[in-house]
């Protein structure tokens, strides 16, 4: 299970200090922690209205469940070859998903699919893309491919609140918020 864990010299040095600033900078409250899967591979499933979420969710998580967690993220902007590209593959070890069409023959959620094969807490935004006024929009097909896939894969619905006041879509620079995550209870066993 090392495929997505980045290999970067920072990447074992970066996450205590971040999550560390993400909790006391966004005042952040975890609830439903509890029905959090010990082991095996898990899909959070959550709304998205901010490059904050990521952040957040993976500083909710258990210490013990960060090294296994990666997240899915767009492959036209978090994958150019540029910092961003680093800095969100040590802190976060994202996997790309193509949003726009794919490749002829080319699989956009292969990645997803095989970390989720090998065990990995894979988070997930439904909706393809962050909302632009904090509401939930319509799902893209992915979840539920995703689901019939795995059947059995525990799917824990996620919701967050106050990212869109931290980070707004469009802005470059956090601002400090209560930021509320609440892990729901997998609907599969």
């Amino acid at each position: 299970m090392s495929l997505y864990k980045s290999r970067h010299p920072a990447a074992s040095l970066i996450p205590e200090p971040f999550t560390w600033y993400v909790r006391t900078y966004t005042r952040l409250k975890v609830e439903g922690l509890d029905t959090f899967p010990k082991e095996g591979p898990v899909l959070i499933a959550a709304n998205h209205s901010s490059h904050a979420d990521t952040a957040v969710i993976f500083t909710s998580l258990p210490k013990v469940v960060r090294p296994r967690f990666v997240a899915a993220a767009a492959r036209d902007y978090f994958f150019k070859g540029d910092a961003l590209t680093t800095i969100s593959r040590v802190l976060f070890n994202v996997i790309p998903v193509a949003r726009e069409r794919a490749a002829r023959g080319e699989d956009p959620l292969r990645h997803i699919s095989r970390a989720l094969r090998e065990g990995y807490v894979v988070l997930f935004f439904p909706e393809g893309t962050r909302s632009k006024d904090g509401r939930m929009g319509p799902f893209r097909s992915g979840i539920g491919r995703l689901i019939a896939e795995f059947p059995g894969l525990p799917v824990l619905p996620t919701y967050i609140s106050g990212t869109t006041r931290v980070m707004p879509k469009g802005k470059l620079i956090p601002r400090p918020a209560k930021v509320i995550v609440r892990f729901g209870t997998s609907a599969l066993p």
